[in-house]
């Protein structure tokens, strides 16, 4: 009598119920009506209603599925050209009033937006954009208001991308991926790979290409999917199956997927304060995503009026409130203490920031404050009751 270890039997097991839940895939495909009054619109399994043999409907929308695409791969820290247009439109941002708009400026600034998840801000121009008529933009209430990104080029390391899908993302009941850890790989690719949550939980891992699409959002391309250790893209072409037809995720959640690719958009995936902006290029730099908003780098001289600062945030116009100042006609710098590290800004601690600097007041009636690193200032509380402990 045969026995297997229990290695092989689990990748056996897993192994069954994928290609269980790709048959199941299949048939529903091949059973679903078409109506006639969408042919030309609806989905591509139309071709195989019409043509009984499965590997002709797999073939038949493959090459119209997508434009051309480069063959190499691109190397490290190359911009990619746009991508095919998205299949689905790209929902609405979050809703702001008319008025008020804070212009802004950032430069060298890491934005916490959660305390695993920060923004690598290399530079920003924009404003801040209020979501209610009557309350400008508070500190307090990450709700109150949008960032508008109009130039900028922003970084997000594979540490942050993997806590905000696992801890933002995929955080809800009967997500279909969990576990879900990206890195990225010596040929400039992203490498996902987590558990896709089916009968049997089935591990996977995608590698992947980055590009924006035109209506600014970002198309992660799979050029090689992984289940169980096995590769499975040739057997779900054969079928006529692409991951659309096995990963559901929720609305809202930022990210649709489109046959083997996952389309992202920043504008809905990340913790409140959300942006709005379009992506206009993306690129791979070592273990960072890089994506440039609008024209880059901001055209024209800098907003804030300082040119021996670094790295700053700078707010200017309209009204902003922060804890219970309220600025009319903003003219706020927060300038980092520390020049020599980009400026580590903590949202939930601004207050404790603050507290820590210090301010000057400015000839034109604005305000200059000096601010030392969120992270720094967490090292050092975390040292004080050591420091004034009994040895």
């Amino acid at each position: 009598m045969l026995r297997l270890d229990p290695v092989s039997y689990r990748r056996g097991t897993v192994v069954l119920v994928l290609l269980m839940s790709l048959g199941a895939c299949f048939r529903h495909a091949a059973r679903t009506p078409v109506p006639a009054d969408s042919v030309g619109s609806g989905p591509p399994p139309s071709a195989a209603v019409s043509a009984p043999p499965p590997p002709p409907a797999a073939a038949a929308p493959e090459p119209p599925a997508r434009a051309p695409e480069p063959s190499p791969a691109p190397s490290p820290g190359t911009s990619v050209a746009a991508g095919p247009p998205t299949e689905s439109p790209r929902p609405s941002p979050v809703p702001v009033a008319s008025g008020g708009a804070v212009r802004v400026e950032m430069k060298n600034v890491h934005m916490h937006m959660t305390d695993r998840v920060v923004l690598l801000i290399h530079s920003l121009r924009g404003a801040l954009l209020r979501t209610a008529k009557s309350r400008p933009p508070v500190f307090d209430d990450k709700e109150s208001f949008v960032i508008r990104i109009d130039a900028g080029e922003i970084a997000m390391s594979t540490a942050s991308l993997t806590a905000l899908m696992n801890d933002y993302v995929f955080n809800y009941r009967k997500a279909p991926i969990k576990e879900l850890e990206i890195t990225t790989n010596e040929k400039g690719q992203l490498e996902q790979e987590g558990v896709l949550d089916k009968a049997v939980d089935v591990p996977f891992k995608v590698k992947a290409e980055l590009m924006p699409t035109p209506d600014g959002r970002i198309r992660v391309h799979a050029r090689s999917i992984k289940a169980a250790g096995l590769p499975v893209k040739g057997l779900m072409g054969l079928l006529g199956i692409e991951m659309d037809d096995m990963v559901k995720i929720q609305a809202g959640r930022g990210i649709v997927v489109e046959d083997n690719d996952f389309i992202l958009d920043p504008q809905q995936m990340l913790p409140p304060p959300r942006i709005r902006g379009n992506v206009t290029s993306v690129r791979i730099e070592g273990d960072q995503v890089i994506q440039v908003f609008g024209t880059g780098t901001a055209p024209g001289r800098r907003l804030l009026p300082y040119a021996q600062y670094r790295n700053y945030m700078y707010f200017r116009g309209g009204n902003l409130r922060f804890g219970k100042l309220t600025m009319a006609d903003a003219d706020l710098a927060l300038i980092d203490q520390d020049a020599k590290d980009p400026f580590d800004f903590n949202l939930d601690r601004y207050n404790d920031q603050l507290v820590a600097g210090y301010s000057k007041n400015t000839p034109s009636h604005g305000l200059k404050t000096f601010m030392p690193d969120a992270n720094d200032l967490a090292a050092r509380t975390a040292k004080a009751p050591a420091a004034g402990a009994r040895p």
